[in-house]
């Protein structure tokens, strides 16, 4: 078995990020859409213009606008109509979202990229239905950080395998929370190392947040009910996705039900449609 004696050298996880941001950048299409955000001139014109400059960036908007997760009337088929039925706001999700599944093709031994994709995928569409089953304001905001909270993870997968390994075995044997097990080893968890790479990116500070204090819901001071959310929503992941045999109960903080006024049984229906809607949605994003 590993153990921390393995590792003598230190880890210098800034300049694997710095390293990361610059091997893997969002592309060119979405710092011009974050561009036209930034600029109170922008029309819709313009956000029409960039999207449609790149074709598979079309066909992907084109198809997770007519999915049934979003359940728009009558098919959507242009640019035009899709950006004017989703919003600015929700356009720059989407774009970010597919650009960051293109982007962040980092290969491991730990979790296949395609069962890191449907537990991230699910987690997106669970953590978009939540917000609306709980009235979040803004809550569509969570189906991009809920696709998104997990990239600290791939990048401790691909690049501290061993790390990853030993906090995983520690986790399992000492029954305690992987982030935990991380925090030892690492100095930082997967949602610190999320966030970190999001600010690299530039990506929304609230976005920063979320993820930083997803695996440990009680230390957030802002966006509480986002955070406690997809805190939820990454247990069910682990539950339904990772096939985990612990109880949700184990897996999700007592204090994120109490925050959320939540009990497990009143989200059947909820992940139901979440699993209902991934399957779908994988089979258009992913081919």
């Amino acid at each position: 078995m590993l153990s921390p004696i393995d590792f003598e050298m230190p880890l210098n996880i800034e300049y694997t990020l710095d390293e990361i941001k610059g091997l893997i950048s969002l592309p060119e299409v979405y710092q011009k859409i974050r561009q036209l955000m930034d600029d109170p001139k922008s029309d819709i014109q313009q956000f029409v213009t960039v999207v449609a400059s790149d074709p598979n960036l079309t066909a992907t908007v084109l198809k997770i606008a007519n999915s049934a997760f979003f359940g728009f009337p009558g098919k959507i088929d242009s640019i035009n109509r899709a950006i004017n039925m989703l919003g600015i706001g929700q356009l720059h999700d989407l774009v970010l979202a597919t650009s960051a599944i293109s982007s962040l093709d980092l290969p491991n031994d730990i979790m296949p990229l395609k069962t890191f994709w449907r537990f991230s995928l699910f987690s997106a569409i669970l953590a978009g239905l939540m917000a609306k089953q709980l009235k979040i304001p803004h809550g569509e905001r969570l189906f991009v950080i809920g696709l998104l909270h997990e990239i600290g993870h791939l990048i401790i997968y691909a690049k501290y395998p061993l790390q990853a390994k030993l906090a995983l075995d520690m986790a399992e044997k000492e029954q305690q929370m992987l982030h935990v097990a991380e925090q030892k080893l690492l100095g930082l968890h997967y949602g610190e190392i999320g966030a970190k790479l999001m600010a690299l990116w530039r990506l929304p500070s609230h976005f920063q947040t979320i993820v930083q204090y997803q695996p440990t819901p009680g230390l957030a001071r802002e966006h509480i009910m986002e955070t406690q959310s997809l805190h939820v929503v990454h247990g069910f992941a682990q539950k339904l996705i990772l096939n985990s045999d612990k109880p949700i109960e184990t897996l999700v903080a007592a204090q994120a039900w109490a925050t959320l006024n939540l009990v497990p049984g009143q989200l059947d229906s909820t992940l139901e449609a979440a699993l209902q809607a991934c399957l779908d949605m994988e089979k258009m994003m992913f081919g």
